[in-house]
């Protein structure tokens, strides 16, 4: 699966570049272009699943007449009829529970692989080799002293925020070895292996001189690099402004989206309850330990995907259900169940009629109902009486045996 991701980062890292070129190497923009990006790339997958979410909310009315029937039987064998008629309702209509999970499925790969791109700019933003990231991390933890960065394996926010600033690229420069082992897969810009050590370090220092950095600085005074674990001060607010931005994102955006009965029915639960805040509060977490760069592009996702939301139950509204659309399903509920009945009274009646019409047949041809005719002597007679031959061979033996008696007299 992390295989698949990486493809997916590797393709979708020239769009990242592409958002930071445009935003004039201010990351707080780039991330923000790059959310709304893969919003409307996804889009027509959003469309899908609100269209099926539209016509499971037309097929209300009917999932509501049939729980009706069973809401004073709360037994087991109850619930299983209800779940089987729902299920046989919605086989009728021709909806798909999957319809509306399938375009999720689609975007999670896609969503994950976003990370990959945020977590290691120096990889998908500045275009560094994995080799050449190997020794500027392990350079910038020993200049810096930056402890997670031997943690963080591919998350180099933080190494890429140091880098931004010239006096700081200078100062690694100048702490990269002199001496050393070439890193495994190290190779130069035509892809050609290096013959030294001394030849990758001069190739080194070339990329980290002309290429552009991010930069990490927003409103000119939040460091997007900073985890808020290291310096809680103020930056406390970030994990604070995550879990509230996406709990009130979550509560409004529920408003804008169709929730099935036994959705409606589970919120009623506490535990379902708790969940809703649950995962504001892990994303909380996360945004405290991990560079802030990340909670921002939580907010942004949430944000957007609020408004897209909005523009979807515009487009493709879901209807009301009324009470007298709730009559109507159980009046023809009731309708059909009443010609199921019929039916099944039908089908008795003609087999009855089929069981007294064979009685009637046997009675009159004088066999027994369900008689068998048995194997024994009478059936042994008719088969010799059948066979005339066997009755001449019969005769020829009775002769032989009166000659062999005259002989022996």
């Amino acid at each position: 699966m992390s295989a698949i991701l990486g493809y997916l980062a590797e393709g979708l890292k020239y769009l990242m570049i592409f958002c930071d070129w445009i935003s004039g190497q201010h990351y707080w923009i780039s991330l923000f272009l790059f959310a709304l990006i893969i919003k409307l790339i996804l889009f027509p997958f959003s469309i899908k699943q609100q269209k099926s979410q539209q016509k499971l909310a037309k097929l209300r009315p009917k999932e509501e007449a049939i729980r009706r029937k069973y809401r004073d039987d709360k037994s087991q064998e109850a619930m299983r009829k209800m779940n089987e008629e729902i299920q046989a309702m919605y086989r009728e209509e021709k909806y798909s529970q999957f319809g509306g999970c399938l375009p999720m499925l689609l975007q999670m790969p896609i969503l994950f692989s976003l990370y990959y791109i945020i977590q290691n700019p120096l990889h998908y933003v500045c275009r560094f080799g994995k080799a050449q990231i190997e020794v500027i991390m392990e350079t910038f933890h020993r200049i810096t002293g930056y402890a997670s960065a031997s943690n963080y394996q591919n998350l180099t926010i933080k190494a890429t925020g140091f880098l931004s600033d010239a006096a700081n690229r200078q100062s690694l420069i100048n702490a990269l070895p002199v001496d050393g082992s070439i890193p495994t897969g190290a190779v130069n810009a035509a892809g050609q292996a290096f013959a030294n050590y001394g030849e990758f370090r001069a190739d080194l220092v070339t990329q980290l001189t002309e290429k552009s950095y991010p930069d990490f600085k927003m409103f000119g005074f939040v460091d997007l690099s900073v985890t808020p674990s290291e310096q809680i001060w103020w930056y406390i607010l970030i994990p604070i402004i995550t879990f509230g931005i996406l709990l009130l994102t979550a509560k409004l955006q529920k408003k804008f989206t169709y929730q099935p009965l036994s959705a409606e029915m589970q919120q009623k639960n506490f535990s379902m309850k708790l969940m809703e805040y649950m995962m504001p509060a892990m994303s909380a977490v996360f945004a405290f330990t991990l560079p802030s760069a990340l909670a921002l592009y939580w907010i942004y996702q949430n944000i957007l995907g609020f408004g897209q939301q909005i523009i979807l139950s515009k487009m493709f509204p879901t209807p009301k259900m009324t009470d007298a659309e709730i009559k109507e399903a159980l009046r023809e509920a009731d309708r059909l169940e009443y010609e199921r009945k019929k039916a099944e009274e039908k089908r008795k009646k003609e087999i009855l009629e089929e069981e007294r019409a064979l009685a009637e047949t046997s009675r009159a041809t004088g066999v027994p109902e369900g008689w068998v005719e048995p194997l024994g002597r009478s059936s042994v007679k008719k088969e010799e009486s059948a066979d005339p031959k066997k009755k001449k061979n019969k005769g020829i033996d009775r002769a032989e045996m009166k000659n062999d008696k005259k002989d022996d007299g």
